[in-house]
């Protein structure tokens, strides 16, 4: 039985229920738009031992060891409290029971070529997780996490990656990741940017015309650090 928290859209968790079949795979968020389409996509695939439900991370509906594995991709990252999550998913699995954690909380952007835009862009992105989350944007430390949540062994690793794409490092990817980045500068990261008094509505604009030129560059890179970690309880 394996709980899949902060599923988002359900594309992981129906991948999970597919690996622990004929086990169970739960999905919880808090977002009903994410959860929707997660269960239109197992109808879709055809698997029936996943199931999705709304429910906060910090404050699962489900008993103390419940679980054999949970995990969390791209979740700790955007939280206030980490800590107080990874204990939640510490209680509800099974002596022995196992998390695996996919982190990307650094805010380190390596990109190519560059400009003052660009690095104001990936500047603001930064100063909005610190505001999301109420403490610096960087790296979390997820082996320490872990083992002060309670899990008595640990391992991680880190690598860099490129946003999720075919093929990586081609002009299709690098117009796909500039798309995906106007998209939250047009979006819920732009408006905060301009009501924090961060940005200007004229150097936005800006950094939108200089994301679209690099994203049409034929040399165009981009990458940052990424990180797994996995406990055992």
């Amino acid at each position: 039985r394996l709980l899949d928290c902060g599923c988002g859209p359900g594309s992981i968790t129906v991948d999970l229920a597919q690996a622990v079949a004929p086990g169970e795979a739960i999905g919880i968020d808090r977002r009903e738009d994410g959860l929707a389409h997660g269960r239109a996509l197992a109808r879709e695939r055809r698997i029936a031992n996943v199931t999705f439900q709304a429910a906060s991370v910090y404050l699962l509906p489900y008993r103390d060891g419940s679980f054999d594995a949970a995990f969390a991709c791209a979740v700790l990252q955007h939280l206030a409290a980490p800590l107080v999550a990874l204990k939640e998913m510490r209680r509800v699995l099974k002596p022995e029971g196992v998390i695996g954690i996919v982190d990307g909380s650094s805010t380190i952007t390596f990109r190519y070529p560059t400009n003052p835009l660009l690095e104001q862009w990936d500047r603001l992105r930064a100063l909005e997780r610190a505001y999301n989350t109420g403490r610096p944007a960087d790296a979390l430390q997820l082996r320490a996490l872990l083992r002060e949540a309670g899990f008595a062994r640990t391992q991680a690793s880190g690598e860099m990656t490129t946003e999720a794409g075919p093929p990586a490092g081609s002009l299709a990817e690098t117009r796909r990741v500039a798309q995906n980045h106007l998209i939250r500068l047009r979006g819920m990261l732009g408006e905060l940017a301009i009501a924090q008094g961060w940005t200007t509505k004229q150097e936005m604009e800006q950094m939108a015309e200089a994301l679209i030129a690099w994203g049409e560059a034929p040399d165009a890179f981009y990458a940052r650090p990424a990180f797994t970690a996995i406990g055992w309880a």
